[in-house]
């Protein structure tokens, strides 16, 4: 999860109280979380089967048995997130471990309580773009990722599928307009529902706009220490390392307690730039909010490139927040808002109270960020030449 990717959406996610899946949800979290905890064995395992309950990994279906589902009540999870350098004391694999912890258990949750419903979980697409680069992420083009994340939508919706759930752990703002590209690409053109709801629900949680419930799942207030260090970026820093500590503790390296607050410094001439457009959308009259949260996201991904290959800013950074205060306790409750979100959002498409095209993150809004944008730039760019050439 990458500087945090600045997110959108009107969508109300919170049940009142006292409904059957805040009962479960609840539940879950005061149990000894089991339940929550990532598999250590190859994605995927294998096929559950608990009452009328039906989750199936799709490399283990045959050609007849694709066939043979009911895809108008079938919803099928991909996660997509590659390998990326968290910090000195976090695996390389947290964006691919949360992406695939959120296909693997929201879809469980969803076959729960969905009965006449089936879940296919797809194995996890290790690839990403924005990935920091330094020894151990794996880094490809936004082009090579969209591409591959359109390719295989077209090859879900071509089998059959209707309802195809990306997740994702990484929070590069390329990375998500890719996904989110690609999703809209392809529900446009064969009319299913394709989306990734993991940028618009960890938003939510990184911005603070889930302290009451995080709260509520504590059961205890947070310490003006855990607020100061949970809100001032994310990226292995306390959400993450919380995460983990909840999760594989085994993986995480002891020096995350002697880490301070970081974070990556900020492309100066973008900040300069962007704040000035700001300042005049303002007197204008505009909201200009969004812009502000996007610039500052693009700057501090610019400077951090800058920072990891030419030293800009100072020494390596390789985290941003505060993982010092990361906590067990903290990750457990993490996860659990992460998977009521994540499900609400998957419960509203798949019931046809929300389509596909309105998951979206702020990603989504701004063209420079855009799959294609400068090859269109280019070809506008010769095509005036050309005019005036001629």
């Amino acid at each position: 999860m990458t500087a945090p990717v600045l997110v959108q959406g009107s969508l109300g996610l919170e049940r009142p109280p006292g409904q059957l899946l805040a009962v479960k949800h609840k539940r879950a979290v005061e149990d000894d979380d089991t339940s929550l905890r990532l598999s250590a064995t190859p994605w995927y395992s294998g096929s559950s089967s608990e009452g009328n309950m039906a989750t199936i990994a799709a490399a283990n279906l045959s050609y007849t048995k694709v066939r043979a589902l009911d895809m108008r009540r079938t919803v099928c999870f991909q996660p997509v997130s590659a390998l990326e350098v968290h910090g000195p004391h976090l695996p390389i694999g947290m964006d691919y471990f949360m992406a695939r912890w959120m296909a693997e258990e929201t879809g469980r949750r969803f076959a729960e309580a969905h009965a006449d419903w089936t879940v296919v979980q797809l194995p996890p697409l290790p690839l990403g773009t924005d990935e920091l680069p330094l020894a151990g992420s794996m880094n490809a083009s936004q082009r090579t990722v969209y591409g591959a994340v359109t390719a295989h939508g077209r090859s879900l919706a071509r089998a059959g599928y209707r309802y195809i759930v990306l997740t994702n752990g990484h929070g590069g703002p390329r990375h998500a307009a890719a996904l989110e590209h690609a999703c809209l690409k392809i529900s446009k053109r064969y009319g299913v529902q394709m989306f990734t709801p993991c940028a618009l629900v960890l938003h939510r949680i990184i911005r603070g706009a889930r302290n009451e419930t995080v709260e509520s799942l504590l059961g205890r207030p947070l310490t003006d220490a855990e607020k100061r260090g949970l809100f001032n970026g994310e990226h292995a820093g306390s959400w993450e390392t919380s995460f983990m500590l909840a999760d594989r503790p085994e993986l995480v390296e002891p020096c995350y307690r002697d880490l301070q607050l970081d974070g990556p410094p900020a492309f100066k001439p973008l900040t300069t730039i962007g704040e000035r457009v700001v300042q005049w959308r303002t007197r204008h009259g505009s909201d200009a909010a969004k812009l502000r949260e996007t610039v500052d996201s693009l700057s501090k991904s610019i400077g951090w490139l800058l920072n990891a290959h030419y030293g800009y800013g100072g020494p390596s950074v390789t985290y941003a927040g505060d993982p010092s205060i990361a906590s067990a306790e903290i990750g457990k409750a993490f996860r659990e808002v992460m998977v009521r979100d994540c499900l609400e959002v998957v419960e509203a498409v798949t019931a046809g109270k929300m389509q596909a095209r309105e998951v979206r993150s702020i990603a989504s809004d701004h063209a420079i960020i855009q799959p294609h944008f400068w090859e269109r730039v280019g070809l506008v760019a010769a095509a005036v030449l050309a005019l005036l050439v001629l």
